[in-house]
Formats: C-alpha cells, structure tokens, sequence
C-alpha cells in the first residue's frame, strides 16, 4: 500500500478526499481573509493544480488515477 500523500505546507484545514497510488486530491477549507474552499489535485511529478469546483477536482482526479493504473499494468 503507496504511503499517504501529505498535503502542500499552508494554512488551514485539510481533508484528504481520495488517494490512488501517487495521486491524492484533498480539501483545504481557509478562512483569511474570507471563507473559502480550495482543491488540490496532487500528482507528482507534476506540480499541485488548484481548483475551486469539487466536481471538476474529481474528475480530473479520477482521469489521473485511471491513466496511472493504466501506466502500473
């Protein structure tokens, strides 16, 4: 089992939503200067995307965990 993938060192408070192998997406809900819900779609080497919408951060996750389960067979 791939050891957890650790969110990007900032402030707030982190949810990790789904993880596949090297792929993580997590939650980061931020309350300065005002409330806000931020995803971060993890996928080394590439850098972290940030996205506002949930389910355009799901999809993109679950195109990324498919293609790198893909790439594992």
């Amino acid at each position: 089992m791939p050891s957890r993938i650790d969110h990007p060192n900032e402030p707030g408070k982190w949810t990790l939503l789904e993880q596949a192998n090297a792929v993580a997406l997590w939650r980061r809900d931020r309350s300065d200067p005002f409330p806000v819900s931020l995803f971060y779609l993890l996928a080394p080497p590439r850098q972290t995307e940030v996205l506002y919408d949930e389910a355009r951060a799901r999809a993109m996750f679950s195109a990324l965990s498919a293609g790198e389960q893909g790439q594992a067979a």
